[in-house]
């Protein structure tokens, strides 16, 4: 068998791999980003249709109810935009000391088949959190359906 035919599998695995923590990150920014828009919509809801509830008299049980659920929707969102430490790339700095500038470099293969299980590893730790995120997403995304109907009740019960 050829060298570049042996090199050949650990391409492919090494091809996924970055693949692979190239779509996790995509799929955590997008999180990142609709949890903004998320949050923006709330703060939005809040001021319109909260300041609308509160000029017809005092603060209801429902209007509580309203607020609670927008502090409970903001913390949600901010604990998927707070900076999360994640891993998506390897180092080149480490990948030249640790592969190249040894005593005995690594073959091409070789680099590609290490890399390609640490970067496995950093998908599967990154798994973990990136499903974090995304039931925090799925909350805050009820939340503001409940904040909203608890201020359309708020606004008809004071109609």
């Amino acid at each position: 068998m050829a060298d570049a035919d042996k090199n050949t599998p650990y391409r492919i695995a090494y091809d996924e791999a970055v693949r692979a923590l190239s779509q996790q990150q995509s799929i955590i920014e997008s999180l990142r980003t609709r949890a903004g828009l998320l949050l923006s919509a709330a703060a939005i809801t809040t001021s319109f249709l909260g300041a609308q509830a509160l000029s017809d008299g005092g603060p209801s049980v429902i209007t509580w109810l309203a607020l609670a659920s927008f502090v409970s929707l903001a913390i949600a969102a901010l604990a998927i935009l707070w900076p999360h430490r994640l891993e998506f790339t390897a180092s080149p700095a480490n990948v030249i000391k640790s592969y190249i500038e040894t005593e005995e470099p690594l073959s091409v293969a070789e680099i590609q088949r290490d890399l390609s299980l640490h970067m496995h590893s950093s998908y599967a730790e990154n798994l973990a959190h990136q499903q974090q995120l995304a039931s925090r997403f799925r909350l805050a995304g009820l939340l503001l359906t409940v904040e909203v109907i608890l201020w359309i009740v708020d606004l008809a019960s004071k109609a």
